[in-house]
């Protein structure tokens, strides 16, 4: 009931929800190959998961770049049968205050990077009539969120992109799903509360949240594994929500 003996590539794998993603499947005996942006990242990685198959610096908003890196892991470490798309960005700002350099690098990582993704993975999984795809979401993309508006829509654009590969895939043994993470421990969380206001503000979220805690990364990757594991076989073109009760959608 799991990835045990799967090839599963995880972007934005080299830290957070990605990197517990990662040693999640590690641990159930997957073959695991991660992206992260940041060359650094990407050593980082390597170092705390020495059982990597492969780790690869690639920009999910670079079409070329997917294509390439995809080649990549398969010539290392085989075809991906599980492709778990978990990189992200936003930043908290007024819509009005925003410029259109930041939506284009939100929409091109949140949005087309798993266009792009999900493009390559199908090539070889539709060929071979099996395959897993989860994409980590947000509930800001189904409720909306204030501060995030262009990260919401294109969260809401992945999970409408999501469904709708999920009817086109299915009969060739392919699942898509999403994983909608609420606010979860990891280290850009954790910095903000080095700002009062910014401390006060997570406050008052978890006083909101009915089980009243925030979601360790490794609560999202357990979701993000069910998902992607051979348990949830009958599953497609679902939203699973980790926010503690924070949105019952």
């Amino acid at each position: 009931m799991s990835v045990a003996g799967k090839t599963v590539l995880i972007t934005g794998g080299a830290r957070g929800i990605g990197q517990a993603v990662a040693e999640g499947a590690l641990q159930e005996g997957a073959r695991v190959a991660i992206w992260s942006l940041n060359p650094a990242s990407v050593e980082q990685a390597r170092g705390a998961m020495p059982t990597l198959a492969w780790a690869d610096a690639v920009d999910v908003g670079d079409r070329a770049a997917v294509s390439q890196g995809f080649r990549r892991v398969e010539e290392h470490v085989g075809p991906v049968d599980v492709l778990v798309n978990n990189a992200g960005y936003t930043l908290t700002s007024r819509f009005m205050e925003e410029d259109e350099s930041y939506w284009r690098r939100v929409v091109d990582t949140n949005f087309w990077g798993v266009i792009y993704t999900i493009r390559e993975a199908l090539t070889s999984m539709l060929e071979r009539q099996t395959g897993s795809i989860v994409n980590v979401v947000s509930d800001a993309g189904r409720v909306g969120m204030g501060g995030e508006s262009v990260y919401a829509g294109a969260k809401g654009g992945v999970v409408a992109f999501s469904k709708s590969i999920a009817q086109e895939t299915a009969k060739a043994g392919v699942r898509v799903n999403c994983v909608a993470p609420g606010p979860t421990r990891t280290r850009i969380l954790e910095s903000n509360t080095e700002d009062g206001d910014a401390e006060k503000l997570i406050d008052k979220m978890i006083r909101r949240i009915p089980l009243r805690r925030i979601a360790e990364p490794s609560e999202v990757a357990a979701a993000v594994l069910f998902l992607a594991g051979s348990g949830a076989s009958h599953i497609t073109g679902q939203v699973l929500s980790v926010s503690g009760g924070l949105t019952m959608v």
